[in-house]
């Protein structure tokens, strides 16, 4: 890729004069903060976009790029962050889905192929199995199997280990080095620096849009911490503390108890199965688990969503919520950055007939300057933000509000180094004076805020740990989190 740009309206630019090199045997690790332009980048390169300016050359020989079509000619396949499966229909049914045109039925090719992928890889997963009834780290190989089925040449993995358990995670590696021991290239977005060093085998960073720096990984310091910290210098442009101090803070009164909590799904399946605990002011209650095990529906519950069994005590209304969701459940993409930030507390900006504009400008410009949102001005709309400025939105909304309860559903899903560093500062001062409900399927997350931590599997709380017991717990909270260990099973 040469002198690749992109721009959007708004004056963002996402992508400036991008060169971009990928060599076939080579896993290429692509980093930068939320909003530096690496999606964009690749969704030019898989022809979900096109770019303004800018050529590509594939095999020594210029190409055109303007479709997926046209991208999967060249063996360019995209497995995006969030899966593009359809639930319903079936592992082949899915893959067979855009491969072509067909005069009879594929499946039963398609299915052959599956298990024949399957096998070469690692990759169990049965052909006639309904996606809705695989885990998300199921989907995934899905996603991967149907990219090989293509005939992947160029494999670009967004965000690939964001939603997996360790187990997981551990697994897909060996996937990854097998695709390259073939000659394959594999283009790696991730904010999760260890896993950089463990994989890949060259590195390119972007800041702002542009190019920062793109070496060999073994051109980095030899001690992994030091490796980080130089990582993430790179993408932030500063120092980034990697890891964040949680003081004592006195325990005080419940701020919410559940008892015997049943919820049902869509589909009228019992996912949450009496489930109870207690959420205290100065404590951070984190549940953990893999998606898909019932916290979904349990967060729903709480906030009035859903239709539950059981009891919810709330000692107070005054409560906030960040969703998993945020572009949709978070915000409204088609509104302000300035209208966003007052969506639950419109009646504090009222005057006698109208809104308050002016108060409502200087009210978003100080939490824009306080949340470091990065926007040109409060005019510009929430949708046309990155993930990790929309997610300063939302958190500088309810924040602002000082809740005594808060309910925080993967609030760094996705999120830089220097992001996920803010987002932890801001729920570990809240602490201070509310109790927060932290729903997240990141083990280092949990671990690094959490005092007591509930691991959820089939929407059953397996257990529950206090902090300090759980740092020595990591191997058997990944086993739980995936039904390998119960409660019971301890001491055996």
């Amino acid at each position: 890729m040469r002198g690749i740009s992109k721009q959007f309206p708004g004056g963002l630019c996402a992508n400036d004069h991008i060169d971009l090199d990928i060599y076939p045997g080579h896993i290429h690790a692509l980093l930068g903060e939320n909003g530096a332009g690496k999606t964009t980048l690749m969704n030019i390169l898989s022809g979900m976009y096109r770019a303004d300016e800018g050529e590509f050359s594939v095999d020594g020989h210029a190409a055109q790029i303007r479709s997926p079509k046209e991208a999967l000619a060249h063996g360019i396949v995209m497995v995006h962050q969030h899966f593009r499966l359809i639930p319903p229909h079936t592992v082949a049914e899915n893959i067979v889905l855009g491969i072509g045109r067909w005069f009879f039925s594929p499946v039963k090719k398609i299915e052959k192929a599956i298990r024949d992928f399957s096998a070469q890889y690692n990759l169990p997963i049965h052909p006639s199995s309904r996606i809705c009834d695989l885990s998300v780290g199921e989907q995934q190989r899905v996603e991967i199997i149907k990219a090989l089925i293509r005939g992947a040449r160029i494999c670009i993995l967004d965000e690939p280990t964001s939603v997996l358990t360790p187990q997981e995670t551990k697994e897909l590696f060996p996937i990854l080095r097998k695709m390259k021991s073939e000659g394959k290239a594999v283009i790696f977005i991730t904010h999760k620096l260890e896993e950089v060093l463990e994989v890949a085998d060259h590195i390119t960073v972007l800041r702002k849009g542009r190019v920062v720096d793109s070496m060999p990984s073994s051109s980095l310091e030899a001690d992994r911490e030091e490796a980080k910290k130089q990582l993430a210098c790179m993408m932030v442009g500063k120092e980034v503390i990697l890891k964040v101090r949680r003081e004592q803070v006195r325990i005080g009164n419940e701020v919410i108890k559940v008892e015997q909590l049943r919820v049902m799904n869509d589909r009228e399946i019992e996912t949450v199965r009496g489930v109870s605990f207690a959420v205290r002011k100065g404590e951070i209650f984190g549940v953990i688990g893999v998606a898909g095990n019932g916290q979904r529906e349990l967060v729903e519950a709480l906030v009035g969503f859903r239709s539950f069994s059981g009891r919810i005590e709330k000692t107070s209304e005054k409560f906030g919520y960040i969703p998993e969701n945020r572009l949709h459940m978070g915000t409204v993409p088609h509104m302000s950055i300035a209208e966003n930030i007052i969506l639950t507390c419109y009646r504090d900006f009222s005057g006698p007939l109208f809104l308050d504009v002016p108060l409502i400008e200087e009210h978003a410009h100080r939490l824009i300057s306080s949340f470091r949102i990065v926007a040109p001005d409060t005019r510009v709309l929430a949708g046309q933000l990155s993930g990790g400025n929309i997610q300063r939105l939302i958190l500088a909304r309810e924040l602002s509000q000082n809740p005594l309860f808060l309910i925080a559903e993967q609030p760094t899903h996705g999120l830089d180094v220097s992001s996920t560093e803010d987002v932890w500062k801001a729920l570990l001062d809240l602490r201070r004076t509310a109790g927060i409900l932290l729903i997240t399927g990141d083990l280092e997350e949990v671990l690094s805020l959490s005092d007591r931590i509930a691991v959820m599997f089939q929407g059953v709380v397996v257990d529950v740990l206090d902090a300090s017991s759980a740092q020595q717990r990591v191997e058997e909270i990944g086993l739980m989190m995936t039904g390998g260990l119960k409660k019971f099973d301890r001491g055996r």
